[in-house]
């Protein structure tokens, strides 16, 4: 005879894909929120969304590239180098950006 858990395993992994987003969600939460206020202040951008989206651990540091796109239509490539840093932002469109 097969446990409930057997034959319902869709029950299982749904929980499962919940919560893994849950806490992925809230990771990506805090530096988007941090982006989004730095690009606000520092460039008077509204933010649209973001894409693009990039994160990598290197040498112990929390590397995040990313394409802001603002309700105006400007975009912009974000990067920081460490989650202490503050975002860098170049305008998508200027001569020397291959990123964009």
């Amino acid at each position: 005879m097969e446990s409930a858990f057997l034959q319902k395993p869709t029950a299982f992994w749904t929980v499962l894909v919940i919560c893994l987003t849950g806490a992925a969600t809230s990771a990506l939460a805090e530096w988007q929120e941090e982006l989004t206020d730095q690009i606000a202040e520092e460039l008077n951008c509204e933010v649209s969304f973001i894409s693009q989206v990039t994160e990598r651990e290197v040498e112990g540091h929390q590397v995040i590239m990313a394409k802001v796109h603002c309700v105006d239509k400007r975009a912009y490539d974000a990067y920081r180098g460490d989650e202490y840093d503050l975002f860098e932002f170049r305008l998508c469109g200027e001569q020397d950006v291959s990123a964009c």
